[in-house]
């Protein structure tokens, strides 16, 4: 899943900008200077490194909408949280082995088998769509199809579960849009917040795919070794995640980066 993010899959420089801190601004929380020294408590966190969740820019620093998260997560628990950009699989592989203490996905069994559940940071749509021009209105109709998805990905039980769908591996959301442009691939599941920010960084319209199917909402969880979990650092960072999912700060972020310039995402103005 490892992609080196190009300038069409980064922030715009506005849209970074205005990220930078909003996590925290929208939580009432002060602003911490971007690479200050983290607080004598801290603990290591893997990130997904893709756009939107999270990338390294072109300057060496971080961008995304998990990045903004993990630094509000930070300032309400006190606890500081070391960064680690990695594909998927790997930041599983290092979960299981207890070399990172925390990491950020999608509910899913292969992470429970070997890691616990802290808490939640947002509930996410996932959606399957099909060709341009295509609608899909079951999981029925993607029987005997070829389905694009990331690397090792689950995304939901039902399609996890399903042997009557055929699941093919891609290594970028934006190698799955093309892919199903091209006719190699019957449809895509995604994120519904990664399926839109990957049309509008590739310069496309929703007309590019099909209309998308709802297929269910899985959390976006927060995972601990359960070292982690048991000690006072993940109760705090157990803590943080319930605030953050209740402000919907993830939602907000998301808003924001999906948003045309210019326009002020609704999520901004609540302070709750």
């Amino acid at each position: 899943m490892h992609q080196i993010p190009n300038a069409a899959d980064s922030v715009d420089p506005l849209r970074r900008e205005l990220s930078l801190g909003l996590a925290a601004a929208l939580l009432g929380l002060p602003l911490t200077a971007r690479g200050a020294p983290p607080p004598p408590l801290s603990l290591s966190l893997a990130l997904i490194e893709l756009m939107p969740w999270a990338a390294t820019t072109a300057d060496g620093g971080q961008a995304g909408i998990l990045v903004d998260t993990a630094e509000a997560l930070s300032a309400l628990s006190g606890v500081g949280l070391q960064l680690r950009l990695l594909p998927y699989p790997r930041g599983a592989m290092l979960l299981a082995r207890r070399q990172v203490d925390l990491m950020v996905a999608l509910q899913a069994d292969q992470l429970d088998q070997g890691a616990v559940r802290l808490a939640p940071l947002s509930m996410e749509d996932i959606v399957v769509v099909g060709r341009p021009g295509t609608t899909l209105r079951a999981m029925a109709d993607l029987k005997g199809k070829v389905v694009g998805r990331l690397r090792n990905a689950e995304y939901a039980t039902e399609f996890a579960a399903s042997t009557d769908i055929i699941k093919y591996d891609t290594n970028s959301y934006r190698q799955s849009v093309q892919m199903l442009r091209v006719g190699r691939l019957d449809a895509v599941i995604f994120i519904r917040s990664a399926l839109v920010f990957t049309l509008k960084s590739m310069q496309l319209t929703m007309a590019a795919v099909g209309q998308p199917l709802l297929i269910g909402r899985t959390p976006l969880t927060m995972y601990a070794t359960a070292a982690c979990a048991a000690s006072s650092a993940g109760e705090a960072i157990r803590d943080a995640c319930k605030t953050v999912y209740k402000r919907q700060t993830v939602k907000a972020l998301a808003e924001l980066l999906n948003t045309e310039r210019g326009e002020a995402p609704a999520a901004l103005s609540w302070r709750g």
